[in-house]
């Protein structure tokens, strides 16, 4: 890790932790400047962290997708990224950004705690399916993650005795939980297409039914029946926010779970 990586990383780190705790503390004082002065937090954090994902690629020469530190710095990235697209879009939104730091910030715990170097790619991993994989890969986690956090949101708003809020938006966030698993599902279908094209030339064989390959098609069934189950049966509401916020716990499994096993598939964790 270079000086500069360095200094963006925990710089973008303690931004995060200031946001983190000005939005936690906005609903018990109600102050109007500290839900605004956490956005501009995350926004400059935000701005640090992609700093500190250029720097670490410009010093190794390839997009950060290596091991355990190069997918977490990479991986927590998309999450405030996607979130902070939901956020412009839809005002609503904000209120969760509290949720959505909390986890940027425990995978970037993940991944200051695992050794780092700089070093070029190995050869065999010298194939743009790698970073396609890998890109689409974040793409997916961040979507369910930040389609969980606003279906707890809506479990929040919808629970019993809970005021209506003016206007209602608790259908647009049902719509937009939604939505991300679609693009989260999307997403995961390239991820597992890559994948397994990369694989055929790296290993000979298009799949091999190792623990990542197995649960990233389980999870991938998992918000396939999410889909199913609102295209089909109807699913909306509390019924399909449960289920969204329980599906994550599939995708964590296959990314934080499974990823410490030691085998060939799992190099790149």
């Amino acid at each position: 890790m270079t000086t500069l990586e360095a200094i963006l990383l925990w710089g973008a780190i303690l931004a995060y932790v200031l946001a983190f705790v000005a939005l936690s503390a906005s609903p018990f004082f109600k102050a109007p400047w500290l839900p605004r002065a956490g956005l501009m937090l995350t926004f400059a954090a935000v701005v640090a962290h992609g700093g500190a994902i250029l720097t670490r690629w410009i010093g190794t020469g390839h997009a950060p997708v290596m091991g355990s530190y190069e997918n977490s710095l990479t991986g927590a990235f998309f999450l405030p990224l996607i979130w902070g697209v939901m956020a412009w879009r839809y005002p609503i939104t904000r209120r969760a950004a509290f949720l959505v730091i909390a986890a940027t910030l425990l995978i970037l715990g993940n991944g200051v705690m695992a050794p780092v170097s700089l070093a070029p790619l190995e050869p065999p991993y010298r194939s743009n399916w790698l970073v396609v994989h890998v890109v689409f890969a974040w793409f997916a986690f961040g979507s369910y993650l930040v389609a969980s956090v606003l279906a707890l949101r809506y479990l929040w708003v919808t629970r019993k005795n809970a005021p209506t809020p003016e206007p209602d938006r608790r259908p647009l966030l049902d719509e937009l939980t939604f939505k991300l698993i679609a693009f989260g599902f999307i997403s995961d279908s390239i991820m597992i297409a890559s994948g397994a094209i990369w694989a055929r030339g790296l290993w000979g064989r298009y799949w091999a039914w190792d623990p990542i390959e197995t649960w990233s098609l389980v999870s991938w069934l998992i918000y396939g029946a999410n889909l199913h189950f609102r295209f089909t049966l109807g699913w909306k509401g509390r019924r399909a926010a449960w289920l969204a916020a329980i599906s994550v716990i599939a995708i964590i499994i296959t990314f934080f779970g499974i990823g410490v096993i030691s085998d060939v598939h799992t190099q790149l964790l």
